[in-house]
This record gives structure tokens, sequence and C-alpha cells, in this order.
């Protein structure tokens, strides 16, 4: 039952290591699954993994936002942009495989630990791989944010950062749709249309010869679509 949330992570760790082929990827990937260890470890020492939740949605949103995705998110990857010897191209390189490594270890422990005994279909199938995709959308925005410092257009900057909170943000908000009971197709269209742009994005941004002036990578080439509808 638990097999889907344990494997999917690694499985994608497992293929992004196969396409770069870089044996600097290793280290990276030890980093992120050792500093996980240590904050689960940290986290069911000095918290207390279960909570009342409340009814509302904010409470509920702050909670998951911050205590599941931004703030591991950031402390990790910032701690290690900051702390390494290792080239800028090479650091913000390393956000996939440092947080995909981190939540591999991070996210089984927070779901088995800090639910129920009855698990539910959403946190075993659902939601892991929402935070693939949250982890791939991030990743490319990571990556555009740093060429948008380059570009010296405060415009594009200003796109791409929101884009990238976007990317972090909206995965807590489809999750607290569920969590607190709203109706089945509010938290399933948010998840699906959040899905379907992340996998856009990560068909898009392999073409980086391609101008990303805008996050239009992350829409569906709706030219294509039309070619693949007339045949």
């Amino acid at each position: 039952m638990y097999l889907f949330l344990i494997i999917v992570l690694p499985s994608a760790l497992v293929y992004y290591s196969i396409n770069v082929r870089d044996k600097a990827v290793i280290p990276v990937v030890i980093t992120g699954m050792l500093s996980s260890a240590l904050f689960c470890a940290l986290k069911a020492f000095f918290s207390f993994m279960y909570r009342i939740p409340s009814a509302a949605f904010f409470p509920n949103y702050l909670y998951i936002l911050f205590g599941q995705t931004l703030f591991p998110c950031a402390v990790v990857y910032l701690l290690f942009f900051f702390l390494s010897k290792d080239e800028e191209s090479f650091r913000i390189q390393s956000y996939f495989p440092l947080l995909c490594s981190f939540f591999t270890v991070y996210l089984p422990f927070h779901i088995l630990a800090g639910s129920s005994s009855a698990y539910s279909f959403f946190e075993l199938f659902l939601k892991p791989v929402l935070y693939l995709m949250m982890l791939s959308a991030s990743a490319i925005c990571v990556r555009y944010v740093f060429r948008a410092f380059g570009s010296g257009s405060t415009r594009v900057r200003a796109v791409w950062i929101s884009t990238l909170c976007a990317s972090l943000f909206l995965p807590a908000a489809a999750e607290t749709l569920w969590f607190t009971g709203r109706p089945v197709w509010t938290w399933l269209v948010l998840y699906a249309a959040y899905v379907l742009c992340a996998v856009c994005g990560y068909i898009h941004a392999g073409n980086d010869d391609m101008l990303m002036k805008t996050p239009g990578l992350f829409l569906p080439d709706i030219n294509k679509l039309k070619k693949i509808l007339k045949h």
C-alpha cells in the first residue's frame, strides 16, 4: 500500500541522474538525504506531529505551506546555495536533485508519522505526484529567475519570481482544499491543472534555445494540439 509513496521520488531522482550523467550529483543527493534525516529527527524529537485541525482554509493552508513545502525548500536549498563552494551554475542545477532527495525521505516520514492509521488515496498516490511536479516546476523557475537577473529587465525578474512563488504556493492550496473537505472538483481541477502545467514546463524547458521572457512554457502548445487533432 505504501509502495507508490516510497518509490515515486526516488524513481524520478534515478531518472534525472541517468539523464545528467554527472557524478557530481551524487554528493548533492547524499546531502539532501542526510539533511532530510536530520530535519525529520529534529521534528520528531522537538515537535508534536499531531494537531487538531480547524475547518478554516487559511490556518490549514499556512500550516501545509510553511510546514511541509516552503520552509523545507527554502532552508535546505538556501543553506546549500550559500555554503557550497561550487560554481553558481552547478548550485542552480542542483536544486532538483537536492530537494528531490530531501523529500524522498521527508514526504513519506511526514505522511506516515503525522497521519492516522487510515491513509487516504490522496496521501498515498496523489500527493507524491503533486510534490514531484512542484519540484520540477520550481526547479525550472529557479533556473529562469537567475537568468532573469542577468537580463537586466525588472519586468522579466518580477514575472519569474511571481511564477516561482506560484509553483510553490499552489500545491499547498490544492492539498488544503482536499484536507478541509471541500467538494472534490474544487481541488481536483486545481490539482490536474497544476500537474498539466508542470509537465508542459518540463517538456518545453528542455529547449534552451527558446527565449523564455514569459512563463508561457508552462502552457500547452495549442498549435501542436491542433495538428494532432487534425490528424
